[in-house]
């Protein structure tokens, strides 16, 4: 009898529907509606190609996320090392962004890459590490300032500073 109750759990175990592994690219994902990042330039960006280190902070707001429902905010951490020179092209060498949300969890992007026409601009990277590992990040906003004050900047000495406002950021497969 208990042999026939143990073949019956193990047919019934073979017949159960296996429950679907988990996507590599099932990282649940975040959507922020709003923030801003401030930029430092070391050296200032000239009329003259060359290597600078850039740095920067900011913040991400009006953030949701399905599957992490506390996470509302971030404070975002820039360093990258880029080839550039004014007004441009800017070809970034490395970069790393660190987002501290306001639920403890971090999440880190890598390999980034970024297009900007005039004001406006779209960044992508990879969600190297964290939460949403294995993601990409996307986000979209557009630089504050006069191109005129920047441009003259270029001739004095180096751009060395810019802020953007950030439109939409988002992690997603």
């Amino acid at each position: 009898m208990r042999s026939l109750l143990w073949s019956a759990v193990v047919l019934g175990l073979a017949l159960a529907p296996l429950q679907p592994a988990v996507a590599d690219d099932d990282i649940g994902g975040v959507s922020c509606l709003s923030g801003s990042l401030h930029l430092r330039y070391t050296p200032g960006l000239t009329f003259t190609e060359k290597t600078i280190r850039v740095r920067g902070s900011g913040d991400l707001d009006s953030c949701q996320s399905a599957r992490h429902p506390r996470i509302t905010r971030g404070v975002v951490r820039v360093r990258a090392t880029v080839t550039g020179k004014c007004p441009g092209p800017i070809d970034p060498a490395s970069a790393k962004v660190t987002i501290s949300w306001n639920d403890g969890t971090r999440t880190t992007i890598t390999e980034s890459a970024f297009n900007r026409e005039g004001k406006t601009l779209h960044v992508e990277g990879d969600v190297a590490a964290g939460v949403f590992k294995g993601g990409v990040a996307r986000a979209d906003g557009r630089a504050t300032g006069n191109f005129i004050a920047a441009a003259a900047a270029c001739l004095t000495g180096g751009f060395t500073r810019s802020s953007i406002t950030v439109d939409r950021f988002s992690v997603g497969s």
